[in-house]
């Protein structure tokens, strides 16, 4: 037999010693030369070629004479070659292929488990191998591919019978490069898959059961979901073991990084469950996806349900799909990534689309709901509710039933969530719309300090409650949450905003009174609520007028004084909260240069100098005086006496006759007439100066004490002024406190001790210099 070797070529000499002789079936290639053949071939492309050329000659003749035995030894030196000259594919895939092809198609050999089975395995070598220039760019080798796969798969499902040579073929489809962007070659992986999960789950019945109910139970769902998941990802009872072959063709499918082959995979497991819902199996599988990629599954639901074609899919059910979305964002399978508000939008247009079934809608808002129970980023929960809001703006009045949808849907958001998430503005914005869910929606609120004018918004909201418990539960809520904000801006909108006395004008009066623990202001609370009173902002000074039962005088004061009621939160946070300082706005007032003589109950009650006790008395004249004398000072030329006024007055002052003084009093208010500004000023302001002083023991210098020369007209009327308001100045800060008229010249009649000027102010025609040299 050897003599008919001598005279071969080389090629043809080294593959024929690969044969052992006789006429087994089980035949195998002799080890040593099949070493050397391998040397040989990748030793020389040409070599190669020709050994693959003259294997096809081969194959033929043994197939003629039915030489079983040299056809396995045949498939197993491919096998080899393969192997050992990846590289050099392109070379001898041609003819490699045509030997598998001829020997699938031959009914003496296709029958036969051990050769399909070499089969296989030289296939299995060719995927490995196969580089992305062969699969996506040679035309031959696409329909080679294809053409043994369909042959393959109909051998073993007719004749072989053997599940587990097509599974293997499955895995080799898993393993080929670049096939899922090989428009011709990847509807193979989704019938490898669905061939897998097939066999899959005949093995593991439960699997197969349908199974698509979610917790309706948050706090069991927050607990399970809360337990520190100590066992492998997918593992259930009875868990498929590692080493079986639809485990790992499973995770040779679905554990990879190739974001094509895993979205043909994905599709393929989504249409599987449309048949054969389960949420263990989809739980399972997707627990061995990587898990930065894992929420393509929900991706690619969504995409299914919004894009499905009911010519290809007529059976399709997006209910099922919804459901399966729903098991797996209530799972324990992390998932990453997740894009949260575009996934809402498409869920939210596909139930709006199908807002006439009322099956889908429903089940659409139990996606939603589930949706944001996770949450991937900071602000989540803020996104969809604004998203709700803004749809619902957008509805026209005629959209009834979009509204209720969107509403169902914002109501069962609210109910998965637990912590503070969203904003003060948005909640105003959202509470219309969600009557039966405010106080849940309330406690959403985060903790942030609100912007500024919001708190009307928010005392508006109250009445959305509709229930009158409710509001009054609602307003202990608020005050609770905010505590002095709520206190000083509900003061500023209850104070302007309020005709008639209603409950929730009560409630916030109660809640204040309560606050601040002042007896007094409860009982009247009970009092004016029993009679249907309103507050008046005299009653309410009385409250914000003592810094030692009230800390929080200061503003209240400010909002009750002040006309225009406009006050920032930002000033109510940094209020420092101590006790009461002078208000700035009255005393800057007070600083104006033509302002007439300042009422003493007014400047006490400004200074803090007058009792809790008399203070309501003054109040009215004191809201009178700066709201509305404040405003006309600077218009009113007329308002300041003349020096000689004032003289005439004073002497009048000490007669013991009241009914003189009384007499003398009108007379000067018709004396007033028209005078420089200068003038106007220095009868005036040396008084208002040293009324403003906090501390009693300074005093004001007097102007005659210092050396001045020069002096003209106005600066001795100016002197004298001063030292008349000097002697007054004693006796006011004793009898400050009892005085109860609101005219300073009743004040001035008590003066005994007052002494006139002993030479008389000359008449001035004209204007002269303050000070000036001689």
């Amino acid at each position: 037999m050897q003599m008919r070797f001598i005279f071969l070529p080389k090629h043809q000499r080294l593959v024929n010693q690969c044969y052992p002789g006789g006429s087994t079936t089980d035949k195998k290639p002799n080890s040593s030369e099949t070493s050397y053949l391998l040397y040989y071939v990748n030793s020389r492309r040409s070599k190669l070629e020709k050994v693959s050329s003259y294997l096809v000659k081969k194959t033929t003749s043994d197939m003629n004479r039915r030489r079983v035995g040299n056809i396995a030894v045949t498939l197993e030196l491919m096998n080899k070659i393969v192997n050992n000259c990846k590289e050099n594919l392109n070379v001898f895939i041609k003819d490699f292929f045509a030997i598998m092809l001829t020997v699938l198609n031959n009914e003496n050999f296709n029958n036969d488990y051990f050769i399909i089975e070499l089969l296989e395995l030289t296939f299995s070598s060719i995927c490995i191998a196969v580089d992305d220039t062969l699969c996506n760019g040679d035309a031959e080798f696409i329909r080679n591919y294809s053409k043994f796969i369909d042959i393959f798969y109909k051998i073993v499902t007719t004749r072989i019978h053997k599940d587990e040579l097509f599974l293997r073929c499955c895995e080799d489809i898993s393993k080929t490069q670049s096939i899922a962007s090989n428009p011709q070659l990847n509807h193979y992986i989704r019938k490898a898959v669905d061939f897998t999960l097939i066999k899959f789950q005949e093995k593991y019945p439960h699997f197969k059961s349908v199974s698509l109910d979610t917790p309706t139970d948050i706090v069991n769902l927050n607990r399970r979901l809360s337990r520190v998941q100590t066992r492998p990802n997918g593992f259930i009872i009875d868990s498929p073991r590692p080493d079986d072959i639809c485990v790992k063709i499973l995770q040779s499918f679905f554990n990879t990084t190739e974001t094509d082959k895993l979205n043909i995979s994905v599709r393929a497991l989504l249409t599987h469950l449309q048949l054969t819902p389960n949420k263990e199996l989809l739980t399972y599988i997707c627990n061995k996806i990587p898990v930065q990629l894992r929420y393509i599954v929900i991706l690619l639901a969504v995409r299914k349900l919004t894009h499905h074609n009911n010519e290809r899919e007529p059976n399709y059910d997006p209910i099922i799909d919804l459901k399966l979305i729903s098991c797996l964002l209530t799972s324990d399978v992390s998932i990453v990534g997740l894009s949260v508000l575009d996934i809402m939008k498409k869920i939210l247009q596909f139930q709006l689309d199908n807002s006439d079934i009322e099956e889908i809608t429903t089940q659409c808002c139990f996606t939603i709901k589930d949706l944001s129970f996770k949450t991937y980023y900071k602000g989540q929960t803020f996104d969809i509710l604004y998203e709700f809001l803004i749809r619902l703006k957008a509805l026209k009045e005629s959209e009834t039933k979009k509204k209720t949808i969107l509403v169902k849907n914002i109501s069962e958001v609210i109910k998965m969530k637990n912590e503070p998430c969203i904003t003060l503005e948005l909640f105003i914005e959202l509470s219309p719309y969600v009557k039966p869910s405010i106080f849940a929606l309330f406690n959403l609120i985060d903790h942030q300090h609100p912007s500024n004018h919001i708190f009307p918004k928010l005392f508006q909201t109250i009445p959305y409650t509709e229930d009158r418990t409710l509001q009054t539960i609602f307003m202990e809520k608020i005050f609770v949450k905010y505590g002095k904000l709520a206190l000083l801006g509900g003061l500023n909108y209850f104070l302007d905003n309020t005709t008639e006395p209603n409950h929730i004008y009560y409630d916030y009066h109660s809640e204040s009174a309560k606050f601040l623990e002042l007896d007094d202001y409860k009982s009247q609370v009970k009092y004016k609520k029993e009679h249907s009173l309103l507050f008046s902002r005299e009653d309410l000074l009385n409250y914000y007028s003592d810094p030692g039962s009230n800390k929080y005088t200061t503003k209240g004061s400010e909002i009750l004084l002040s006309q225009k009621n406009d006050i920032s939160t930002s000033d109510l946070v940094s209020d420092p909260q101590a006790l009461l300082s002078e208000p700035q706005l009255s005393l800057d007032a007070l600083n104006m240069t033509d302002a007439p003589p300042i009422p003493t109950t007014h400047l006490n009650v400004l200074k803090g100098r007058t009792s809790r006790n008399n203070m309501s008395s003054n109040k009215e004249s004191i809201y009178r005086y700066v709201s509305d004398d404040v405003r006309s000072w600077k218009t009113t030329k007329t308002n300041a006496p003349k020096v000689s006024d004032l003289k005439s007055f004073v002497k009048n002052t000490k007669s013991k006759d009241k009914e003189m003084a009384n007499s003398n009093h009108k007379h000067v208010k018709s004396l007033r007439g028209s005078q420089s500004v200068k003038s106007r000023v220095t009868n005036i302001t040396f008084l208002l100066k040293e009324l403003q002083d906090n501390t009693e023991e300074e005093s004001i210098r007097d102007p005659d004490e210092e050396e001045i020369t020069g002096l003209d007209k106005v600066n001795v009327a100016r002197s004298h002024s001063i030292r008349l308001h000097h002697a007054l100045n004693n006796e006011n800060r004793t009898s400050m406190m009892s005085m109860n008229k609101n005219n300073i010249y009743d004040k001035i009649d008590d003066a005994e001790e007052f002494e006139d000027a002993e030479e008389d102010v000359p008449e001035l025609n004209g204007r002269g210099k303050l000070f000036s040299t001689s």
